[in-house]
């Protein structure tokens, strides 16, 4: 039985460059050793042989909407009935993950929580012996890579039992990674951001295989129906600001930074419905601010 249960939903191995990213993730998680198991997701084009290449488990017949785009939902108990590991992860398949991830996993003892984090972003264009580079691929990344803004997450890290209450979100459209983020704060869970405890490379590609795309890559009638689905992202997108902690090399603490602070006040306003007088306010404030500016 693993520790760790990695599962992800990966594109079709179709273009080479996804396929070389998604084959070097895939290799980095299997290079974590026997305490992890990788459970990869999906009916694409080559994910199965993909599965088969890496000894990772493949799960198949993936409930998908009518783009034929896999959902979370699915894939979340799926792998909560299929995974064998006391804490799951979620990844996207373009993120190298490092034994740091195990680690970390090994600290945290709430009975429920969320960890995410941060990315570093890196052009990377080749295969990866892991073997060979793996112990130095962190210091690589810091001294190639740049660290993404924090808008998002592209890992979750949970114990198995916790329950979401997931939507229907499609994979790879915006919005899911926000949402699970205030929902693990609604839920009353600890939001740990673990940016410095788990190195996660994210080896830059466009969003070509995203259906009926408009304006940001990502875009489209799916990243609409996300939305719609998360409830309140039309009004507020939770972020790592938002944790409850953050992992410091000192070990674990409570996020009271004026950023963290101030998304916090933030989200109340935006979330919260004793702040609606706040709100009208804030909107007519922005409202007349926009007009002065038009005129």
């Amino acid at each position: 039985m693993a520790f760790l249960t990695l599962f992800t939903i990966p594109k079709g191995f179709v273009d080479p460059h996804v396929s070389l990213i998604q084959r070097n993730a895939l290799a980095s998680w299997r290079a974590l050793g026997a305490d992890v198991e990788v459970l990869v997701m999906g009916d694409d084009p080559g994910v199965a042989a993909a599965a088969a290449e890496h000894g990772a488990t493949h799960v198949g017949d993936a409930a998908t909407n009518e783009f034929g785009t896999p959902l979370l939902d699915w894939a979340f108990s799926q792998a909560a009935a299929r995974g064998s590991g006391e804490v799951l992860c979620y990844s996207n398949a373009d993120i190298i993950l490092l034994g740091d991830l195990l680690d970390t996993a090994r600290t945290l003892r709430f009975p429920d929580y969320l960890a995410i984090g941060q990315r570093w972003d890196c052009d990377i264009t080749e295969p990866i012996d892991f073997r060979e580079r793996g112990p130095a691929l962190k210091g690589w990344a810091h001294a190639h890579g740049t660290l993404d803004l924090g808008r998002g997450s592209d890992y979750f890290l949970f114990p198995r039992a916790t329950d979401f209450g997931m939507p229907s979100f499609a994979v790879g459209r915006p919005g899911w990674d926000n949402w699970i983020m205030g929902r693990a704060l609604e839920l009353g869970m600890p939001l740990i951001d673990a940016t410095e405890g788990i190195t996660a490379i994210h080896q830059n590609h466009d969003y070509g295989h995203v259906t009926q795309r408009t304006g940001s890559d990502w875009e489209g009638p799916e990243a609409d129906r996300n939305r719609h689905l998360g409830g309140w992202l039309d009004r507020y997108l939770h972020t790592p600001a938002n944790a409850t902690h953050v992992l410091t090399a000192g070990g674990l603490r409570a996020a009271r930074s004026p950023r963290h602070l101030r998304a916090k006040a933030e989200a109340a306003v935006a979330l919260d419905p004793r702040a609606a007088p706040a709100r009208r306010l804030i909107d007519a404030g922005r409202r007349l601010a926009a007009s002065r500016a038009g005129r």
